[in-house]
Formats: structure tokens, sequence, C-alpha cells
């Protein structure tokens, strides 16, 4: 049995984004910008989007946290 394809007649499909780290907090020097991606995590948890700083995630991997901003991509979805 093949997988069935869904197709919509309304044109384009949602095209799937990824998620974006754009500033990760520093306890000393407040938000900097980051070179990580989600990919270097172990778990990625969405916290929600601020008015403010917009989307927020935490990052966990061994035993750290760390708080970032950036774009929620379609893995959460």
């Amino acid at each position: 049995m093949t997988k069935t394809k869904f197709i919509s007649i309304e044109g384009k499909q949602k095209e799937s984004r990824k998620t974006v780290f754009t500033k990760c907090l520093d306890a000393s020097h407040g938000w900097e910008k980051t070179i990580h991606k989600p990919t270097d995590f172990g778990k990625v948890v969405y916290l929600g989007k601020c008015d403010v700083d917009g989307d927020m995630f935490a990052a966990y991997d061994d035993n750290f946290v760390i708080i970032f901003k950036g774009v929620k991509g379609s893995e959460f979805d």
C-alpha cells in the first residue's frame, strides 16, 4: 500500500520552515547574538511568543539549559 498524498487546490502548499535562534540570554551581558542552532541540543521547548522579544525557547543538553530568542519553525506544528 502506498502512502496517501494530500494536495490542496488552493494553490501553493504551506512551506516548512526551520526554527532559528537569533539571540541567547547571557547572565552577565544580557541578550547576545548566537551561533547555536536548535539541532545543537537534545531538546528544544517552545516557551511562547513574547510581545517584546518574539518567539522564546529553552534548549536543553546534558546538565544545562539556555534561553533563546528566535523564529519558531514548522517542527512545532
